[in-house]
């Protein structure tokens, strides 16, 4: 299944020419099937309504950096691999609604803002270096005893006095700059270009907006939902059909369309037929918010079967 072949190429980081254009042609289906606003894009971006070609490549390269810096994909291996492209547009989905989630709610500054300002003020004043392919910067070109992740500097950043902003503040760009200084400052080291980010950001504070950090928009699994989701699952398939769900949909090795109508000795045209009723009424029953909602809903649903089987 080429769809799926694609996916699992950019959870590993190595996506081919074939699987970037499918990605794209995803994208871009599901911008126009949904009518996703083009604030996801860019909220100075053009008001009219349909996407042209550039603003889906702009907005598809926008959501690849982020499933990947943010590990969105870290978990296909516990997916069935003929679930997998239902999983991906349940990642997909849930970074949209985040992002105008994120837009609605945007009196302050947010994480992308702040790392947009950060690259302008750390390009101007400061000194990079590429070390395996991540970006280190630095107030001297030096580049000796670097630091590479949060864990390390969290603790002697915290001692630092968080930066206000309120919606009176007009301008955003002197209280990153400031914030960057201060990291700077204190630590005296490079610093990895994400961490730079996540540390500049936890020194705003932004107490009198609502949350708008994506990550903690994200994390929340809605078990109630899972569990209704489940229970309408169950209640519109056939007992008698629930090994061949198991058997496509849920077996540690992927199965074939012939191999599952060879087994239950069905036409091939009927065993297609029934996964896809199946995929339809999952898709139906539920669009996870996030991708732990997602391998907790498998994962139960996984359960729930396997004991009615």
């Amino acid at each position: 299944m080429k769809k799926t072949e694609y996916i699992i190429e950019l959870a590993k980081g190595n996506m081919s020419l074939d699987g970037y254009d499918y990605i794209v042609s995803l994208v871009k289906y599901y911008l126009n099937k949904y009518s996703w606003p083009k604030t996801i894009l860019d909220e100075n971006t053009n008001t009219d309504k349909y996407w042209n070609d550039d603003e889906v490549l702009s907005f598809t390269q926008q959501l690849l950096v982020f499933i990947l810096e943010k590990g969105k994909l870290k978990n296909y291996r516990k997916i069935p691999e003929n679930y997998i492209e239902y999983y991906f547009k349940t990642i997909i989905v849930s970074y949209v609604a985040n992002k105008i989630k994120e837009h609605q709610n945007k009196l302050g500054l947010s994480f992308d803002d702040t790392k947009r300002v950060s690259l302008e003020i750390l390009n101007d004043l400061y000194f990079s270096r590429k070390v395996n392919s991540d970006t280190f910067w630095n107030k001297e070109n030096v580049f000796t005893n670097p630091v590479n992740d949060n864990e390390t500097i969290n603790d002697i950043v915290s001692t630092l006095p968080k930066i206000p902003i309120t919606e009176k503040t007009k301008h955003y760009k002197p209280r990153v700059k400031t914030a960057l200084n201060d990291v700077f400052s204190l630590i005296n080291r490079p610093i990895k270009q994400s961490v730079i980010f996540n540390q500049v950001f936890r020194l705003f504070d932004q107490s009198s907006f609502a949350v708008n950090d994506d990550e903690q928009l994200t994390n929340e699994i809605r078990e109630d939902i899972v569990s209704q989701a489940i229970e309408q699952i169950v209640s519109k398939i056939e007992q008698i059909d629930i090994p061949i769900y198991l058997d496509y949909f849920f077996s540690d090795t992927k199965k074939s369309l012939s191999f599952i109508a060879e087994k239950y000795n069905l036409p091939k045209s009927t065993a297609h037929y029934k996964t896809n009723q199946f995929t339809k009424i999952i898709s139906e029953s539920l669009i996870p918010d996030n991708e732990q909602e997602g391998v907790r809903f498998l994962e139960n649903l996984h359960k729930t079967l396997d004991e009615l089987k």
